[in-house]
């Protein structure tokens, strides 16, 4: 049998790659063994850690017919959103509870479905659920909280604008009593001046009553305390809604409506540890570190004689 002599050329062939591996396959089975027994000899004693997920739904129903109190809130993504970006701050990490709530606690919000998914980790699956059921409620309170303040916004501004229209009907109510006082209601009736003020589109009954300025004026009287009443109505209405902000919230749960989709439960499995899966990647990448470290030692090692060489040829050789 002839047998191929080391190739001494520079360049590096199949059988110069054997023979590397082929040296070095204690290093390289050594490395590969020992990462995957170390790996799942810890996966057996690493603390296991349950998820239990949520998905809520979010929906914003008609709020034309609140006055005007729910109008121009702030938009149900960017609510949600900013909730979202609060997991990464301090700021709800006392509502939720823990020092750093990344850690524990996902949120990821789903703008075309409107669905905002909630996480939660625990050491087991009744922990696991009672912290999904904990940040529920928070997502909860935070954007029934955000919407309640640009209600109280709404309420404030129309607090001020009815205000300045109570006064200004108050002015003139004043005004046309007194020149009501100035007025008798004792005249007779003219049909040519009935005809006129009938042109000028005044109304037939006041066009026709024996004092048309003092009818006319006593039923913008009677206009302007209907407004002023009102106007006084709706403040009475509004005012308590900023004092007592528990009804403030219900009528903001009129608009905002959270509906749980997938509640709050306890997981059967741990997200983690897998001992076969980490097993079967720390096999890998210590078989990948032991064929890179094979080339290494081989690189670093000291130049062999031609006679060593030599023999490794004639073992490959032999064993065809």
């Amino acid at each position: 049998m002839s047998v191929e002599p080391y190739n001494q050329s520079g360049e590096l062939s199949l059988r110069d790659l054997y023979l590397v591996l082929r040296r070095r396959r204690n290093l390289i089975l050594g490395l590969t063994l020992g990462a995957a027994i170390l790996v799942f000899a810890v996966s057996q004693v690493w603390p296991e850690i349950y998820s239990s997920k949520v998905v809520v739904s979010l929906s914003l129903t008609n709020q034309s017919s609140q006055s005007g109190v729910l109008n121009n809130l702030p938009s149900l993504a960017g609510l949600a959103q900013g909730f979202v970006d609060l997991q990464s701050t301090t700021l709800l990490a006392k509502d939720l509870g823990v020092a750093q709530p990344p850690e524990v606690y996902g949120a990821r919000f789903d703008e075309k479905k409107g669905l905002l998914n909630l996480s939660a980790k625990g050491g087991t699956p009744g922990e696991a659920r009672q912290r999904a059921e904990r940040i529920v409620q928070v997502a909860t309170d935070y954007l029934k909280s955000r919407m309640a303040e640009g209600a109280a916004s709404n309420i404030r501004a129309l607090l001020a604008q009815t205000q300045l229209d109570l006064e200004s009907a108050r002015e003139s109510l004043k005004r046309i009593q007194a020149e009501l006082k100035n007025l008798s209601a004792e005249g007779r009736s003219d049909a040519a001046i009935a005809a006129a003020l009938e042109a000028r589109q005044v109304g037939p009954e006041t066009a026709r009553s024996s004092s048309p300025a003092f009818t006319s004026l006593s039923l913008d009287e009677s206009r302007l305390r209907s407004t002023v009443a009102q106007l006084q109505a709706r403040i009475d209405t509004l005012t308590p809604l900023l004092d007592k902000p528990e009804q403030l919230s219900q009528l903001v749960g009129q608009a905002l409506q959270v509906q749980v989709l997938v509640p709050p439960a306890e997981p059967l499995r741990p997200v983690s540890p897998r001992p076969l899966l980490y097993t079967a990647i720390a096999g890998v990448l210590g078989l990948l570190v032991g064929v890179f470290g094979a080339f290494l030692a081989e690189a670093l090692a000291p130049p062999q004689a031609g006679g060593v060489r030599q023999r490794d040829t004639q073992v490959v050789a032999g064993t065809k």
